[in-house]
């Protein structure tokens, strides 16, 4: 029988491309034990029913000295979960796990940190650099699995950091080490004694070169939480999303700031992606664009210059370029900005990626500021642009206003649409369509 790497299809045999994820050259040989008999050797088991006060050995929660990471994570630790924690290399994925050590080890939770891709010695010296030297955490460094299963049963400390799964290997299961199906049914034993012990599991896990995680999907539905930690090359900050959580909603996002050692919370972001001069020049409008639950002030900057060629260029940076194209086609056909002989460029500071619809308003805004060459100040603009030139409403806008209010803006342009609650220092000016704006 041939199992498929990423999604674990089966197939009686060998084929080139997956027919169910698509992958190619997934395909492995596994062999496969039929049951002796036909009949199971089980026994009938006591059902029981939902029990209304269910007693705190089942609701044992761990906190962390990071908001971030529990604010991601739904405010605590859950007893008995298991945790996956990926994201690509050199992203940091050990210094956070070790701090996790430091921020759980800080409220009188006992962590034992296990790693077989660095020594004593070498965690330490890490170690001594994050500032994390609390008596509650224990190391262990061996690629035994066996051992360290046996370890974790007996061991005292509720939160297990494993440090990572696929540089282990048992002598138990068969498959070479790091193969699928040793990281398989590892990860079943860490899941069993999660669940058996009530000790919270922490792996850590790679990417693939597409950047998705480098374990077969079928563990991702194993894990009781997928935690990813994201970057932007160019810039010192990391973003911590759930992608999967069986116990809090996945909107939730952690912010992170690279210092020169560690990673620290950013718990309000505020004006930390902007330049505080842009209110005074042309082409830079605000707005808010929505980081997994949090709104984030942004900032769009455009350029327009004449060109004498017949066909103008348009690049964006950011936003995609079709969208770019789709703005200065409505801009060219409801406004009087004369953009036939101007080339465009549009970009997001600060390297920051933006899909979102509600950032269209501001797009405008930044391309007529630097065509009529004339600042727009700290006013913030929220709202989608339609092919019809109408302005249409925004999504968490209310809490994007609130957030704007927070931190000192006091005007705002948002669509005509919106009749909901206006913070009370906001003076919001509501258009119809983009021929409205000034």
């Amino acid at each position: 029988m041939y199992i498929c790497s990423s999604c674990s299809t089966t197939s009686p045999k060998w084929t080139g491309k997956c027919p169910t994820c698509g992958e190619w050259n997934t395909f492995v040989e596994s062999s496969v034990q039929k049951p002796k008999s036909k009949a199971w050797n089980g026994k009938m088991l006591e059902v029981k029913s939902i029990d209304p006060n269910p007693t705190s050995k089942w609701m044992e929660r761990y906190t962390s000295s990071s908001m971030e990471l529990d604010g991601v994570l739904g405010w605590w630790l859950s007893a008995g979960s298991l945790v996956l924690l990926s994201g690509e290399p050199g992203i940091w994925k050990s210094t956070l796990a070790l701090q996790m050590s430091e921020w759980y080890a800080s409220r009188n939770q006992g962590v034992l940190y296990i790693s077989w891709e660095e020594h004593i010695g070498q965690i330490s010296a890490r170690a001594r650099r994050l500032w994390v030297s609390h008596e509650n955490i224990s190391l262990l460094t061996d690629s035994d699995f066996d051992s360290i299963f046996v370890t974790i049963e007996r061991s005292t400390q509720n939160i297990i950091i494993i440090d990572s799964l696929s540089v282990l290997s048992s002598s138990s299961i068969d498959g070479s080490p790091g193969s699928i199906s040793q990281i398989r049914i590892m990860t079943e034993m860490c899941m069993h004694i999660a669940k058996k012990m009530q000790k919270s599991i922490i792996l850590i896990g790679h990417v693939t070169k597409d950047g998705s995680i480098g374990w077969p999907k079928s563990l991702e539905h194993l894990v009781d939480v997928v935690l990813f930690l994201e970057w932007v090359r160019t810039e010192n900050y990391r973003i911590l999303r759930a992608l999967k959580n069986r116990f809090w909603p996945t909107d939730s996002v952690g912010l992170f700031r690279m210092e020169e050692s560690w990673l620290i919370d950013l718990p309000n972001p505020g004006m930390e992606f902007i330049d505080s001069e842009s209110s005074v020049l042309s082409g830079s409008a605000l707005t808010f664009a929505i980081e997994g639950n949090r709104p984030i002030l942004i900032e769009i900057e455009a350029l327009t210059t004449y060109t004498k060629f017949g066909y103008p260029k348009r690049s964006a940076r950011g936003i995609s370029q079709w969208k770019l194209d789709l703005l200065i086609a409505v801009m060219t056909k409801f406004t009087k900005l004369d953009l036939e002989s101007h080339d465009v460029y549009l970009n997001i500071a600060r390297w920051i990626q933006s899909s979102e619809p509600w950032i269209d308003l501001a797009c405008i805004a930044a391309i007529s500021s630097s065509k009529k060459e004339k600042p727009l100040g700290k006013t913030i603009y929220l709202g989608e642009v339609s092919l019809t030139g109408v302005v249409k409403n925004v999504l968490f806008l209310d809490r994007r206003l609130t957030e704007a209010s927070k931190l000192g803006f006091t005007h705002a342009v948002i669509p005509a649409s919106y009749e909901w609650k206006i913070p009370k220092w906001m003076e919001c000016t509501k258009v119809k369509n983009v021929s409205e704006l000034k």
